[in-house]
């Protein structure tokens, strides 16, 4: 696949998710639809939306420039041949479980690490009843390196193939937007026992400490960081 294809085709399926994030966002907040399937009982505001908008759309267009500009450079490093659908699902699996420990590790240090903390994660924390699109409600130092996770799978993978790529980058951001919804997980979740739900994610939100895997719960299972007692305020 020519290189320009793939820069073209990534950004405009990032483009894609994000518009739906931000969509997403305002309909949950608008709308009574969606109130049954709450799991905090606090209600969103919508002057938080439209004050949070901007950040939110300029880590986007960074997450844009980012990744355009890696893929221009490095697209011959990280993108690889493809090799069959089980080779693929071998190198998204590895390249999932590589970044959620690393991003595990680096989110619990933003909070253990008081200065990091206070000039850093302490913004994204301004969401204690989050909606889709606070994801990327962060200072940019946050998540860019946060960002390194998958490319330290990638690199010990040698590099993977475009479908691998597209496919995490679809299931990282969408996990994203689905845990940050304040929305209840589906029933499918109880079938996946090690995945991080909503309601896991949420309640970190909610309380700060504890939580702070995304993808896997397991890890905060193995490194005893578990929020056990919900807040009064959860349905």
């Amino acid at each position: 696949m020519i290189k320009q294809n793939i820069i073209i085709a990534t950004l405009s399926l990032l483009t894609a998710i994000n518009i739906l994030g931000i969509c997403y966002s305002y309909l949950i907040i608008k709308t009574n639809f969606f109130k049954q399937f709450k799991i905090q009982k606090r209600p969103h505001k919508l002057k938080n939306f439209y004050t949070r908008l901007p950040l939110i759309c300029l880590n986007v267009i960074i997450l844009l420039v980012i990744t355009g500009t890696g893929l221009y450079f490095f697209s011959d490093i990280i993108i690889g041949d493809f090799k069959g659908v089980w080779v693929m699902l071998f190198e998204i699996a590895v390249i999932l479980l590589i970044d959620d420990i690393y991003f595990y590790l680096w989110h619990r240090t933003m909070h253990e690490n008081k200065f990091l903390y206070r000039s850093i994660h302490k913004t994204h924390h301004c969401a204690s009843t989050p909606f889709p699109s606070e994801y990327l409600y962060a200072h940019p130092v946050e998540w860019i390196i946060g960002m390194v996770g998958p490319f330290l799978g990638i690199f010990l993978l040698q590099g993977v193939s475009i479908y691998s790529f597209w496919m995490v980058l679809i299931i990282r951001n969408l996990h994203e937007l689905d845990i940050h919804s304040g929305i209840k997980s589906s029933f499918l979740t109880k079938y996946f026992p090690f995945s991080g739900t909503n309601e896991h994610h949420d309640l970190h939100h909610a309380t700060l400490n504890g939580n702070y895997a995304s993808t896997f719960s397991v890890w905060d299972k193995i490194f005893k960081t578990t929020i056990k007692t919900k807040p009064k305020f959860y349905n």
